[in-house]
């Protein structure tokens, strides 16, 4: 009786014990694995004002993509470019972005950026991009958003968007 007891008290604890776990060593190697291994990609579709995550939505038609641009080493990629064209840095030494008393020196990140295509992204793309990178959401104020960007000429350009 004390067996059974024991038994029915303690089997089904260990057996939701042991299923917790189970679930949540499943939930964190899926976790590493899809961080380690899934391409970190954001796409530019053209007319649309904001990228969007490639884990986010599969397969998108090459003719709608403005560009994929990948994280760790960020590059601008257009589709439709060759493997064997060398990518380029941007053509900016400086590039501060203003934002509601807010300035944010983008210098140091815009000089590791590169792409790949026909023609080199815009500001306002490049700052999207970082947006997404970082994690800081300025997408709500776009359009009071002032750039300030040296060009490699040595020119300082204020843009507007």
């Amino acid at each position: 009786m004390m067996f059974r007891e024991f038994l029915w008290t303690w089997v089904p604890w260990i057996f939701n014990k042991t299923t917790i776990i189970l679930s949540k060593t499943h939930s964190l190697y899926r976790a590493i694995y899809n961080e380690l291994m899934i391409k970190k990609e954001w796409i530019f579709i053209k007319n649309v004002p904001i990228p969007i995550n490639s884990e986010t939505f599969g397969t998108i038609n090459n003719d709608t993509i403005q560009w994929r641009c990948t994280l760790c080493p960020t590059t601008f990629t257009q589709p439709g470019t060759t493997a064997d064209q060398k990518d380029k840095h941007l053509s900016y030494l400086g590039f501060t972005v203003k934002i509601q008393g807010i300035e944010i020196d983008l210098s140091d990140w815009v000089n590791e950026v590169k792409w790949l295509g026909l023609r080199e992204p815009t500001v306002k793309e490049i700052f999207l991009l970082w947006s997404c990178e970082s994690g800081e959401s300025y997408f709500h104020c776009l359009d009071d958003i002032v750039f300030e960007v040296v060009t490699d000429m040595g020119d300082t350009l204020r843009i507007n968007v």
